[in-house]
């Protein structure tokens, strides 16, 4: 999917949080309310898309390989990566029935299913989103997020999901539209209560955003990526020595200032090539001084050159979207590695040094 530079994404005043989901572009493809009675139990494989399910009545098990069963109750969500095998039923040890044998093809109706015990009603939609722009968010959750919502937000995100089948039912003029943005609500109202629990939350970026001493250098970095940071003017910023300044940093992000820098600098530039830009255009957006420049840097940080990506990128198609298993170190759109000091606006001879793994985001 291509879409606008001139977007929301591409403004620098926008919180980085913002910024990112904006770019991601939530889209639903199935949605279903499904009531099922004890004994029961529904496996699913995501497949390509990521499945957020929340728990309206009652409550259920959730087991995937290699994890423990978890219960799930009134009020919980559950935001599943694509290609996680899982279970849901009303015992961990229940058969399961593939979802595609009570729900295929099934968007904004309900579904009863299931024995004559004991009430579970639930929520359950696939959605999808940019693979490129999604990377940092990804790479911060593992591939299962349960979150447990407080009784208030619990309602509303009943409220919202209804709205949205009502949506899904009616074909409405809008309603992919509508859909798309209650989805962002929902989304954006688990990753936040996700991301406020205790010990949720691990080191990377938006560990860093919500930290006393760095939010306010983390948001001027993303504000001015072409700016050619160095260790010492964002030391000084922070108020800190050099070392106590990179060692705070490295602690609660997860790399040193100038690999964070340079990896969310080839992640603009990500965005910039899905968008249509040229690769010159990448380069000036992304403070580097050529196309040459940009590409040798693009090149160490993914293991292939701006072009090849875009075109591997147009060939995926809609499989190159989703939620997916990451591979990069938590808290980067990828594991990047820049030299220490000053990270310049490239020259072409004189891009950031370094060889970052680009982020798998599923």
């Amino acid at each position: 999917m291509e879409y606008s530079i001139h977007n929301q994404s591409s403004r620098s005043d926008m919180h980085p949080f913002d910024s990112v989901l904006s770019a991601m572009h939530l889209e639903s493809s199935l949605f279903v309310r499904l009531r099922a009675h004890a004994p029961w139990a529904m496996s699913f494989d995501s497949g390509g898309q990521a499945r957020l399910v929340v728990i309206a009545k009652g409550q259920c098990w959730f087991t995937h390989v290699g994890h423990p069963p978890v219960v799930a109750q009134e009020g919980d969500c559950l935001i599943i990566k694509q290609g996680v095998l899982g279970i849901l039923g009303d015992a961990p040890d229940r058969v399961a029935v593939p979802c595609w044998q009570i729900a295929d093809h099934v968007t904004g109706e309900t579904v009863s299913f299931g024995g004559g015990g004991e009430a579970c009603e639930f929520f359950s939609t696939l959605f999808s989103f940019d693979h490129a722009a999604g990377e940092p968010l990804s790479a911060l959750l593992p591939d299962v997020v349960h979150v447990s919502m407080p009784a208030s937000d619990a309602g509303r995100m009943v409220s919202v999901l209804e709205q949205i089948g009502a949506e899904e039912a009616q074909a409405s003029l809008g309603g992919s539209y509508v859909v798309g943005r209650l989805l962002d609500v929902l989304f954006i109202q688990a990753i936040r209560t996700w991301a406020s629990s205790e010990g949720n939350l691990p080191e990377g970026w938006l560990a860093g955003l919500t930290h006393r001493q760095l939010s306010q250098t983390l948001h001027r970095i993303h504000a001015d990526l072409v700016q050619p940071w160095t260790l010492e003017q964002l030391a000084r910023d922070a108020g800190m020595s050099r070392s106590t300044f990179a060692a705070l940093f490295k602690s609660v992000i997860g790399v040193p200032p100038l690999t964070y820098i340079a990896t969310w600098r080839i992640y603009r530039a990500k965005l910039i090539l899905a968008a249509g830009q040229s690769i010159a255009t990448a380069a000036e957006q992304t403070g580097y001084g050529s196309d040459i420049a940009l590409s040798r840097a693009f090149k160490a940080a993914t293991g292939e050159s701006p072009g090849q990506w875009r075109r591997k990128r147009r060939t995926a198609g809609p499989a190159g979207r989703g939620l997916e298993h990451a591979s990069a170190h938590a808290g980067q759109p990828g594991d990047g590695r820049a030299a220490d000091g000053v990270v310049p606006a490239p020259t072409e001879t004189g891009p950031v040094r370094g060889s970052p793994a680009s982020a798998d985001f599923a």
